[in-house]
């Protein structure tokens, strides 16, 4: 089934797509751009691009991939103290595949 057919009659919300923010006397200001405007029409393009970020959509991988490199590192430092100190009990963090998503959001 194509996205396309997916969205078939489905109405979106372009209040937020259409919001900008600039800063106006030391102030930052949400400032509503024309949904006909040149900006305005990138903005809803950009909004049904697969380039959009969503809340459905998964953490950026620069982030997975340092969130899961601290994970490695804490859990290789445990097994290290234990291998040095065998009374030591380790504390090992589970990875999960979606946690570093889950502590994105």
């Amino acid at each position: 089934m194509s996205r396309t057919f997916r969205r078939r009659g489905e109405r979106h919300e372009y209040r937020w797509v259409l919001r900008e923010h600039e800063w106006i006397g030391g102030r930052l200001i949400a400032v509503q751009i024309d949904g006909g405007s040149t900006a305005g029409r990138k903005a809803i393009a950009r909004f049904h691009s697969d380039a959009h970020f969503t809340l459905r959509s998964s953490a950026p991988r620069w982030y997975r991939r340092i969130f899961d490199h601290r994970l490695n590192l804490g859990n290789a430092k445990e097994l290290r103290r234990w291998l040095r100190d065998p009374g030591y009990d380790p504390v090992f963090q589970a990875r999960h595949r979606h946690t570093a998503n889950w502590h994105w959001w």
